[in-house]
């Protein structure tokens, strides 16, 4: 294997800590809603009164005694799967966003140190594609002003 197909391999092509705060963001935003869901409904049935077959017996219990653990395990089982189709759904969105970004910023760096041989490349169906072209084009300007002057 090539020494260098392997370090290209190694490159991060989206900002590892925006990326995991975006991750992050949503996985609260899904929790925080699932707990404020909760709290409504054991809020709202703490006072009417519910009756439970348990044991063979019946009995009477306060409906958010009732419905408490029911309340915990649906929302743990909500929090997961929600989480993980978050996660998954964030990572790719951020990497629509923020891949092409990074890329055109470190383009923009070589240019910022007087590289006017760079070309702004990013993915076909990427978001910012119109830019990578505008960007392309204000090099190929520069370029020629300073090969005139």
């Amino acid at each position: 294997m090539n020494n260098t197909a392997y370090r290209h391999r190694r490159v991060h092509i989206v900002k590892m800590k925006f990326q995991r705060g975006f991750i992050l963001k949503f996985c609260a935003v899904i929790i925080l809603s699932s707990l404020i869901l909760a709290a409504i409904i054991y809020s709202l049935s703490v006072s009417s009164t519910t009756t439970v077959f348990e044991n063979s017996r019946l009995q009477l219990k306060s409906t958010a005694d009732f419905i408490l653990p029911l309340l915990i395990f649906g929302g743990l089982i909500v929090i997961v799967a929600a989480g993980a189709v978050t996660f998954i759904i964030t990572l790719f969105v951020s990497h629509r966003i923020a891949g092409p970004v990074y890329r055109l910023e470190k383009d923009i760096a070589e240019v910022t140190k007087g590289n006017l041989n760079v070309t702004f490349r990013v993915r076909k169906n990427d978001e910012f594609q119109s830019l990578a072209e505008a960007l392309n084009q204000m090099v190929k300007s520069l370029r020629d002003k300073k090969s005139k002057g």
